[in-house]
């Protein structure tokens, strides 16, 4: 059962420069009890979008165009009470930097029974008592409820957010890089516990987040976003053995390996493009080492090349090619002497 459905998601930031094009024509389907990881680099609208489905855009950001049905409606069109009701209770979201999210001047205890409250007709006693059975859960003390959060350490702070997140029940939590700044102890031990609770309340999760090793972790399909396209879609094993497009292949070259101990990693060279305008061509043909004058001038459609497996790129048939250079830092090295000869004026494409 399909809960979420994003169809043709077009996101424009207004600003003085002018519009941005952050998000550009992402489509995907969130099943019921399904995990989907989010990876890219900075600024490639991953956190965007996340927003785009809460309704949390800034002022000066827009659904241009496109659909985000959930549980059979488009959430799209609908006014800031009618989103209101689904906060929390339907789609909860644990945002970038949630440890700082916390009103110093309430304990954490009030600000969880306060959105409990909002969504439900509890008692406030029932309310105290359904956050003290989710810090139980989550691994925090029921005494800790009465601290404030200058009283916490940054991962019991962490893990509230997330007890806020999961005190409802929702049927979609969105954790947008849940454990930057925990040391990876901790880091592992909150993540266990998200994807146990996420289990057995069945709900679906999507994970946004940079690090292609928590994904392989915690998410079954992964999404791999760039300059607001998506490059690659498929099951998580199948893309970390069988990984198609240049760019997810730049993105394993840069993350160490357990089973390639010894190896240089190997980083992409440049960035990002400026989205202000159209781009022309493929989004990644700037940094890629493989790109023609059909990748400068056509943008590549997503093209399924097993099932469930989808990539934007002219040449998937060149993938065992791609795959073996790509390993190779000559190659990326030849990128990056590209760029210095483009910045400097001189061009040899």
């Amino acid at each position: 059962m399909t809960l979420l459905a994003v169809k043709n998601l077009y996101i424009k930031y207004h600003t003085k420069k002018g519009a941005i094009n952050v998000v550009n024509d992402i489509s995907f389907d969130l099943k019921k009890g399904e995990s989907l990881g989010l990876v890219g680099e900075s600024g490639c609208g991953k956190t965007t979008l996340a927003k785009s489905i809460m309704k949390l855009l800034p002022e000066n950001g827009k659904i241009s165009e496109g659909q985000v049905i959930f549980q059979g409606e488009d959430i799209v069109p609908k006014n800031k009470e009618e989103i209101r009701k689904l906060r929390l209770k339907e789609i909860a979201m644990v945002s970038q930097s949630a440890m700082n999210a916390l009103n110093p001047v309430y304990t954490v205890g009030d600000q969880l029974v306060e959105g409990i409250l909002a969504h439900t007709k509890m008692s406030k006693k029932q309310a105290w008592k359904r956050a003290e059975e989710v810090f139980e859960i989550i691994g925090l003390e029921k005494k800790r409820l009465k601290s404030y959060p200058h009283q916490m350490s940054g991962g019991m702070k962490q893990r509230a957010i997330i007890a806020m997140a999961l005190t409802l029940e929702p049927s979609l939590i969105i954790a947008d890089e849940p454990t930057t700044a925990l040391d990876v102890v901790v880091q592992d031990k909150i993540l266990s516990t998200v994807v146990e609770i996420q289990k057995q309340i069945n709900s679906s999760m999507i994970f946004i987040t940079h690090d292609l090793s928590v994904v392989s972790e915690v998410c079954e399909t992964i999404i791999v976003m760039y300059a607001g396209s998506i490059m690659e879609k498929a099951k998580t094993k199948i893309f970390f053995r069988e990984p198609y497009h240049p760019y997810s292949l730049g993105l394993k070259n840069a993350f160490p390996s357990i089973t390639e101990i010894g190896e240089d990693l190997i980083s992409i060279p440049g960035a990002p493009p400026n989205l202000i305008g159209e781009l022309a061509g493929c989004p990644f043909q700037g940094r890629c080492p493989f790109r023609t004058e059909l990748c400068m001038k056509e943008h590549p459609s997503l093209i399924e090349v097993d099932e469930d497996h989808l990539i934007a790129c002219h040449y998937p048939e060149k993938v065992e090619e791609f795959r073996r250079d790509s390993k190779k830092r000559e190659t990326w090295e030849r990128v990056r002497e590209r760029l210095i000869r483009e910045e400097g004026g001189v061009s040899n494409d």
